[in-house]
């Protein structure tokens, strides 16, 4: 038995809290308000579980489409009320129609967990203590008590391909499409397992978006993804017995000594090091009467990011002093696989250059990319 956890046995998986089905096998009757499925797809298929709220859409009669809230689910039945628990009437009507049922929030009953590779990760409840401000006549503070609290930190990895693809396509909010990912407008939410394997104990942190992605491509090093995450509440958690574990990948990480850096289409071979911040300005939204958080807001998407290079020539320090408008296009390889990342309206905003010695001039560089009419930031696979 071991002493106490180890950080070696910590695992990380994740899956997309959402479910769907769509099928022409789905019935709905007026008795025990129940919609019920002739090829048994609710579970195995659709992935719904107790407590879920699901969207119905595609039956003829109207008052079996909209939301509603699953009472009971088995494979072939799924019972359901309004989404406050209160009873509601369907009406009787028979298969044949093609009914989607979706939901977004909830961990599928079968979840199928994908796997993290990561280096370190910090994900913990943020809870606000309640202080209280009476005067007794010990003159002490009474204890404080736990407030609201969300989820919050980050798990930091190695730049390996095709390892991250779902996260980062949820930190840029658009879909991969023939490869390419811009920033888009669809969120997605993510129940993160964290499971201390050498101690038998699993915990689950709910709600959890992608609030801001940082990449970095330090000197003769490893390339680093960084993921800032939100969430709404942390809980210890029972695998399901249906539970499927996928294998992580093993692509080697990239290094910084493969690959390639452009601006304005000229190639920088003198850089030195280059990151780039994508930041979703999520924040944690609370309600009334409930400890952990409602939601997790969305914001505006802003990209930044600094360049230190060595002072070749005057190039770049006169785009800072003029505000010049340019582009980065970065280019990180591992054997035949590759990710470009690709800024195409930024500017320099601060330069700073200083001389403390004999050596080198190395200037850093802190840029910001601004919306061109597609994207403020691309990212493409190869």
């Amino acid at each position: 038995m071991t002493c106490f956890a180890n950080g070696s046995a910590v695992k990380l998986f994740y899956v997309r809290e959402y479910g769907t089905m769509t099928a022409d096998t789905i019935s709905a009757a007026a008795s025990g308000s129940t919609f019920a499925d002739s090829g048994s797809g609710f579970i195995s298929a659709g992935k719904f579980a107790v407590g879920h709220i699901i969207e119905v859409s595609g039956f003829t009669t109207a008052a079996n489409n909209g939301k509603f809230k699953v009472a009971t689910v088995v494979a072939g039945s799924m019972t359901v009320t309004d989404i406050y628990g209160n009873a509601v009437t369907l009406v009787d009507e028979a298969a044949g129609d093609t009914v989607t049922i979706t939901q977004e929030g909830g961990i599928p009953a079968n979840p199928e967990f994908k796997p993290i590779r990561f280096v370190s990760e910090g994900l913990s409840p943020n809870i606000n203590q309640i202080q209280s401000n009476e005067i007794n006549q010990a003159r002490q503070r009474a204890p404080s008590r736990g407030g609201t609290y969300s989820v919050a930190g980050e798990i930091a990895a190695e730049v390996s391909f095709a390892s991250f693809d779902d996260l980062i396509e949820a930190a840029m909010q658009g879909t991969w499409t023939a490869d390419e990912l811009v920033i888009g407008s669809t969120e997605r939410s993510f129940a993160i397992l964290e499971r201390h394997t050498d101690i038998n104990e699993d915990y689950v942190y709910r709600g959890c978006r992608v609030a801001t992605m940082n990449i970095s491509a330090p000197l003769g090093d490893k390339a680093t993804i960084t993921f800032g995450m939100i969430g709404t509440k942390a809980e210890e958690y029972t695998v399901p017995g249906g539970a499927t574990f996928a294998a992580a990948t093993t692509s080697d990480m990239m290094v910084t000594t493969n690959g390639s850096l452009t601006e304005d289409g000229d190639a920088i071979t003198y850089a030195t090091e280059w990151n780039v911040t994508l930041d979703n300005g999520m924040e944690a939204a609370f309600s009334l009467f409930q400890r952990e958080a409602y939601c997790v807001t969305n914001g505006i998407a802003s990209v930044s990011g600094t360049m230190s290079a060595y002072l070749k020539d005057g190039t770049l320090w006169a785009k800072v002093l003029n505000e010049t408008e340019t582009n980065h296009v970065v280019v990180l390889e591992e054997g035949a696989d590759s990710y470009t990342i690709e800024l195409p309206k930024l500017r320099y905003t601060q330069g700073q250059k200083q001389v403390s010695g004999p050596g080198a001039v190395i200037p850093q560089y802190t840029f910001s990319a601004g919306y061109d009419g597609t994207t403020t930031m691309s990212i493409t696979r190869s």
